[in-house]
């Protein structure tokens, strides 16, 4: 791993992105330059795997994409997880995009829903709700993931998490929903494109004392 301590490569896939570097290498030294194509599959993988650094907004009240992608849905909604009513984004991940997942807000971990506890009829398979220290609800939901469904995700019921922190990662990507107070003015629009720790796609609203 130290290879990529520094660098935009994601740590989940740097083991095997060496690996690769050093099978061609050594398919090079025994065929020579007739295996260079393989170096072509590497350099794709490398892109494949990048993993940027992001500036987060320094807005403590907004709310940043979690995930790299496109919007395909902004409006109204029923909360599945919490009851009511609530704006709704939808994001769809690009499969060649970067697949970083990162907190949208910051506050507390309050529950998680995975496998039979999701609600039915939805297509999430990973659900996190975090509370901010203003008590505004936000969940991610999190659609099976394109590489047979895998989806690692960092956080545990109870943690503090801090507003763009990366906190999962979806190998090839998905669809990501997210239920926040209806109260929130959206300021994305479908068909944005977004990019995870830096978008701004809401901000709570809170008035403050007289």
């Amino acid at each position: 791993m130290a290879l990529f301590h520094h660098s935009a490569i994601a740590q989940e896939g740097s083991s095997f992105l060496l690996a690769s570097i050093v099978v061609t290498a050594i398919l090079q030294m025994i065929f020579g330059q007739v295996i260079w194509p393989l170096w072509l599959v590497v350099a794709f993988l490398a892109w494949i795997l990048r993993d940027p650094k992001r500036v987060v907004p320094g807005i403590p009240l907004g709310l940043v994409a979690p995930v790299d992608g496109r919007v395909i849905f902004s409006g109204e909604a029923k909360n599945p997880y919490l009851g009511g009513e609530a704006h709704k984004i939808s994001i769809s991940m690009s499969r060649m995009g970067t697949f970083s997942l990162r907190s949208a807000t910051e506050g507390i971990i309050m529950q998680h829903w995975m496998g039979e506890t999701v609600p039915h009829g939805l297509g999430h398979e990973h659900a996190v709700w975090i509370q901010t220290d203003e008590e505004d609800d936000v969940v991610l939901a999190l659609h099976r993931g394109r590489l047979m469904g895998r989806i690692a995700c960092y956080l545990s019921t109870g943690e503090r998490v801090g507003q763009g922190r990366r906190c999962g990662y979806i190998p090839l990507g998905t669809q990501l929903d997210i239920y926040l107070p209806v109260e929130a003015p959206l300021e994305i629009k479908v068909g944005d494109k977004v990019r995870s720790g830096e978008t701004i796609l809401s901000h709570f609203v809170h008035k403050r004392p007289a």
